[in-house]
């Protein structure tokens, strides 16, 4: 039985950081408890395929005293690592109803920083742990990396190590009643969310002015909607345009929200629409020199609701909007011929296909990782753009005469 799980996104691994700080922790938890090495600690090498988890890895999550979870945009919209969160969250609650305590047995750790944390992730903060400014802003792998820091990031795993060691000989959290199944297990970062009546006090939350900021904005219909015509639809959608998954099984995250992970790493704030507000989305952001992306699914595109709004964004001649479009092997294989589907598109958005910018269209984007950098591409000549045609706010006048400050040395 480890002492601890190791949750984490598999892409934040690819220099090797994630498992040389695993090796840390193993180490410093094998010393204090007086365990074996490869006792002290699980983690998973490989992405579970398909609907299942391996069966060392359900045992290890299953019998595990705590998670440390490596919280960064990434890890917040991985499904798999929702999923693993989800175990053991579902362990501390039952062993608090049992015992009357809650054992410290979940641990974020701020591996990069991200804007958003899930709600589920708010719960289980812990201070114990010497931090620091550097910490506190830039996450634990910067930390790591940076060889000024080495002995505040060996303090750092010493005192995480003293924790799970601790909450081990104090609680031995409860396991559950059956090993743990993927398929039966709900990530705890996904949240429902319901559209209220337009008028309702609930319809609109408070918007960002920031300029720093990306609204994503997806033509993609539900899963009722596209059963008639998408074979597989119950897997790539869901009740809510957010709810698409094109990439899936090579992305389990939803486009939307694998699209603000990469905009946090650019230090942008985000936020999903659903392209029938795509009018009053844009109106917003141009007042405020805010950047819109259309991420369009073609399956949808001739969709009643979708088809007047994109036929009218598409007369309006704005080029800072970047639209993107995913279309992947599976459908390819699902479409048996995708002719038509091409010419939907192409008729409500005529104008972005004849001009054919390369910056601004972006179809036929056929993977995960092509996403991603067309994307990050994408936003830097969108944001270029905004900062030559943008709206400029100048200053209002002043009343009095203007006094230019002095600076006195000592």
């Amino acid at each position: 039985m480890p002492l601890f799980f190791l949750s984490y996104a598999h892409e934040d691994n690819r220099n090797g950081q994630v498992q040389e700080f695993f090796g840390d922790l193993s180490e410093a938890v094998a010393r204090l408890a007086g365990v074996g090495w490869d006792q002290a600690g699980f983690v998973d090498g490989q992405m579970p395929l398909g609907a299942t988890w391996s069966q060392e890895l359900a045992d290890a999550l299953a019998t595990s005293s705590c998670l440390v979870a490596l919280t960064s945009p990434r890890y917040v919209v991985s499904d798999y690592c929702g999923r693993e969160f989800r175990v053991f969250a579902d362990r501390v609650d039952a062993h608090e109803r049992e015992f009357r305590r809650r054992p410290p047995a979940v641990l974020p750790i701020r591996w990069i920083p991200c804007d958003r944390v899930p709600e589920a992730l708010t719960g289980f903060q812990h201070k114990n742990f010497p931090a620091g400014a550097v910490y506190a802003q830039d996450g634990l792998l910067t930390l790591k990396q940076r060889r000024r820091h080495q002995d505040d990031y060996q303090d750092f795993v010493d005192a995480l190590a003293k924790h799970i060691v601790q909450t081990d000989r104090d609680h031995r959290l409860l396991r559950p009643a059956r090993r743990p199944v993927l398929a039966q297990v709900t990530s705890a970062f996904e949240t429902t969310r319901r559209r209220p009546a337009p008028g309702s006090s609930a319809a609109r939350s408070p918007r960002s002015t920031s300029a720093r900021h990306v609204w994503f904005v997806l033509a993609a219909g539900s899963a009722a909607e596209l059963a008639g015509t998408r074979s597989g639809a119950e897997d790539r959608y869901g009740a809510l345009a957010r709810d698409w998954r094109p990439y899936r099984p090579e992305l389990e995250a939803p486009i939307g929200s694998y699209a603000g992970a990469v905009a946090t790493t650019k230090s942008y704030g985000w936020t999903v629409e659903d392209a029938v507000d795509l009018a009053e989305v844009r109106e917003w952001a141009r007042a405020h020199n805010q950047i819109v992306v259309l991420v369009v699914d073609v399956w949808s595109a001739g969709l009643p609701r979708y088809e007047l709004t994109l036929v009218g964004y598409d007369r309006d001649p704005d080029t800072t909007t970047p639209v993107l479009v995913p279309w992947t092997a599976a459908d390819d294989a699902a479409a048996d011929g995708n002719q038509r589907l091409w010419e939907t598109l192409a008729r409500v958005l005529s104008h972005h296909v004849v001009r054919n910018d390369p910056a601004m269209w972006r179809p036929e984007i056929a993977t995960a990782g092509r996403f991603h950098a067309e994307l990050e591409d994408a936003l830097v000549v969108a944001q270029s753009r905004i900062y030559r045609t943008g709206t400029v706010y100048q200053e209002p006048p002043s009343d009095g005469p203007v006094h230019r400050p002095i600076l006195e040395g000592p």
